[in-house]
């Protein structure tokens, strides 16, 4: 019995360090990636449902290419050291994904001038690269770079996570030609950008691009052996249900089906979880808080919409307060200290001080019309001073202005959607501009959220209030808690 154990223990132990020494060999795909790893197309289109390893699929294709060989095609015409491209949109995508590629390489894999990976940071080089034993190189970019960033150097392969623009793709296409090298792309097609070009090359005869289509389901989440044996699935069919529940009607299309078209609500209303049970005069529970105010500067002039939120540090549920809402149409009425005032006056009226807000967080500036309207977070900061007797420059706290990446509006409002899902979304009845426009917020008959509506401002400030408070990499301050009593 001890001799079996002793044995079984050292058999663990020589797996455990054949996995550290080689983790890309223990990754096992499922159907779809399956299909990816095996084509041999020029151009590859990964279009699938979330949660379904998209991003793992990108990264294992890619060392493959890199390394020269795979088990699942012939890549004997890959011929190491071979140049590579990896795109994403932002650099905080791209940590992501160079996590994501470093969980695959061994350690003794990387060459000794490569760079070191390093926790959170990505490789630590001014433009992240690694490079292998056998010479290739990974260098990762961003579409934020634009055409220029992409429009030198010769490449044998190219993976795109995530869609790009139309000229970017035609960029590295190009850089692809002369080393007659592929392409993969690896996405769920969201976040309202047009991304029609991209299906006529994958519905032309013959496609120019290769499309693997995949939804979200059981089977599509089930690993395969080497040996074509079906491993235990990553999802079962409840988790599938529960993730559909999270997702916005608008975008829920293509999050679980992977499909071009956005799925739009019958109703039209955006968030549609958004009900009675979401309205409450209760007070806070007993237990620490972070407090949030979000400000959205209107286009009209003197219009403003200020939203104050409470986040428990217990369950993470989002309390909002209080609303301040100007309609605007007089710009003598919409001065910075009028509304300045207010919002002080909001803050006052919730027993709280503007030194308790743990985070403001603003428009961009908005310079008015023909009719005026100027307004920023300079200013109402400068009114803030001299509504508070601070010195000039010197007020205590800052008014941060609101982080707006790419997709920031769907990102956004997809975070308040799961938190009403989750019955962790708590509004006061009291804000009655704010829950009309929750209730109203609709689509366009594009599909596409209505960025022009009335009621879209409170839902911008709603945003700029939640989500630097609860996602940690739109905040730059650390936060302080307030412990509510009675």
């Amino acid at each position: 019995m001890t001799l079996r154990l002793l044995q079984a223990a050292k058999k663990a132990k020589n797996l455990h360090d054949i996995a550290i020494k080689n983790p890309l060999d223990w990754y096992r795909p499922s159907k779809p990636q399956l299909e990816v790893h095996k084509s041999t197309d020029n151009i590859v289109l990964f279009r699938a449902a979330n949660q379904l390893g998209k991003t793992m699929c990108g990264a294992a294709e890619t060392l493959y290419y890199m390394r020269g060989h795979s088990p699942y095609k012939d890549l004997s015409h890959i011929k190491p050291p071979i140049t590579a491209w990896a795109i994403v949109h932002s650099w905080e995508q791209s940590k992501i994904i160079q996590k994501k590629v470093h969980e695959l390489i061994g350690a003794d894999e990387y060459a000794e001038d490569s760079p070191e990976y390093a926790e959170g940071r990505g490789y630590r080089a001014k433009n992240p690269w690694f490079k292998l034993k056998n010479g290739s190189m990974l260098f990762f970019k961003t579409a934020n770079q634009g055409t220029l960033g992409a429009a030198s150097g010769t490449i044998s392969w190219a993976w795109c996570d995530e869609p790009i623009p139309q000229t970017l793709f035609g960029e590295v296409a190009a850089r692809l030609l002369r080393k007659r090298g592929r392409m993969l792309l690896t996405m769920t097609p969201i976040g309202g950008g047009d991304l029609t070009w991209l299906k006529n090359l994958t519905e032309t005869k013959p496609p120019k691009v290769k499309d693997i289509h995949a939804a979200l389901s059981v089977e599509n989440t089930t690993p395969i052996d080497l040996d074509g044996t079906k491993l235990e699935p990553l999802l079962t069919e409840t988790d599938v249900n529960r993730v559909a529940d999270t997702y916005l009607s608008i975008d829920r299309g293509a999050r679980l089906e992977g499909s071009w078209d956005v799925g739009v609500p019958l109703d039209g209303r955006i968030f549609e979880h958004f009900n009675e049970n979401c309205i409450s005069d209760s007070p806070c529970p007993v237990g620490e808080y972070k407090f949030s105010i979000g400000i959205d500067h209107g286009h009209l002039p003197g219009s403003q919409c200020a939203i104050l939120i409470a986040v428990s540090q217990d369950d993470n549920t989002v309390y909002v307060l209080d609303e301040y809402f100007a309609a605007g149409g007089d710009k003598e009425l919409g001065t910075a200290k009028r509304h300045a005032r207010a919002i002080i006056a909001m803050i006052r009226r919730n027993g709280l001080e503007p030194l308790q807000i743990n985070r403001w967080t603003g428009d961009r500036p908005h310079g008015g019309g023909k009719h005026g309207g100027r307004m920023s977070n300079a200013l109402l900061r400068s009114a803030f001073e001299h509504i508070l007797d601070y010195p000039q420059n010197s007020c205590p706290f800052r008014i941060y202005t609101a982080h707006k990446p790419r997709w920031s509006v769907y990102y956004g409002c997809q975070l308040i959607h799961e938190k009403q899902v989750q019955g962790k979304f708590i509004v006061h009845p009291k804000c009655k501009r704010l829950i009309r426009s929750i209730s109203s917020w609709t689509l366009k008959k594009s599909g596409a959220m209505d960025r022009l509506s009335e009621w879209k401002h409170a839902i911008d400030a709603l945003r700029y209030a939640v989500v630097p408070i609860i996602d940690a990499k739109y905040s730059a301050p650390k936060f302080s808690k307030i412990q509510i009593t009675r």
